[in-house]
């Protein structure tokens, strides 16, 4: 990926990369990770697409303050900011996990230059996953805060079925780089793990209730790529929140992938969102 890049939203310094030639496309990553989580698929869609991969504030190389919204809609804003700031007449939008939440309430908050919108393995309307709330309960407890965080520093507890093991049907692939980059990265300083928190603690239930609605609302195709052995966002249901949109909407699921199919099957994600994009852009 590129050099990282700098603008102002909100009186906060984001961070991003420019990678590639063609239609501009926007990367949205999830929680815990920031944009080198797009690493494997960009190299694939950089030569059929321009690709900005962006770090959500308090995430990344991303700036953060006490002050800052860390909810959806406040990442929405800065998201339409940083398109603003490009200068980006139309684009197409792919979000993995959170950003891929954050990516379906852009189709509507920016519906007149949005093409498309993909996700990968996101949040399910009424489906909140259990972990996320005790993560949630975990940190905000003052004696049960100081534990979490020693947890999460643990190699052995990052590489377990409880930890981010788990997002992994192949464990070869929770390489040194992964630990590096989505691990001990958070460790690095104070701050940097409390961006990371921050974020996760604004993560609002309410708001990924109101999906169905939005999915209702939304006037571009969309793509939902699933790993077929996602323990956090199940493919049963997935499937099932696909089938509720009344619009144009395909679900497609990657064999031998659970959490992270553009981590565990760069090859297979980026065939399937190349061929929908190609489409999408042929029909308009």
């Amino acid at each position: 990926m590129s050099d990282t890049q700098f603008f102002s939203s909100e009186g906060l310094e984001l961070a991003y990369t420019v990678t590639g030639n063609g239609p501009p496309l926007l990367l949205l990553h999830g929680w815990p990770f920031h944009k080198a989580s797009f690493r494997k698929l960009v190299p694939l869609l950089a030569p059929h697409f321009t690709c900005y991969s962006l770090d959500s504030a308090g995430m990344g190389q991303s700036e953060w303050t006490s002050e800052t919204e860390l909810g959806f809609h406040g990442h929405v804003r800065r998201a339409i900011d940083f398109v603003d700031h490009l200068g980006l007449s139309s684009y197409d939008v792919v979000g993995h996990d959170t950003g891929g939440t954050i990516a379906r309430l852009m189709a509507l908050a920016d519906a007149e230059r949005i093409q498309s919108v993909t996700v990968i393995d996101t949040e399910i309307p009424h489906r909140f996953p259990p972990t996320v709330t005790l993560l949630q309960k975990l940190h905000s407890n003052i004696f049960t805060r100081p534990i979490l965080k020693l947890a999460l520093a643990s190699e052995s507890f990052a590489r377990s079925p409880r930890g981010y093991g788990g997002f992994f049907s192949d464990k070869s692939l929770f390489t040194d780089e992964f630990m590096d980059l989505f691990v001990h990265f958070w460790q690095h300083d104070r701050h940097t793990y409390g961006g990371l928190m921050a974020y996760l603690c604004a993560i609002d239930p309410a708001i990924v209730d109101t999906l169905d609605d939005v999915h209702a609302r939304t006037q571009v195709p969309m793509l939902f790529i699933w790993g077929k052995g996602d323990p956090i966002f199940p493919l049963k249901h997935a499937q099932a929140m696909v089938d509720r949109i009344p619009g144009e909407a395909e679900l497609v699921a990657i064999s031998s992938a659970r959490f992270l199919p553009h981590e565990e099957k760069p090859e297979a994600v980026a065939d399937h969102l190349i061929a929908f994009l190609t489409g999408s852009q042929k029909a308009a």
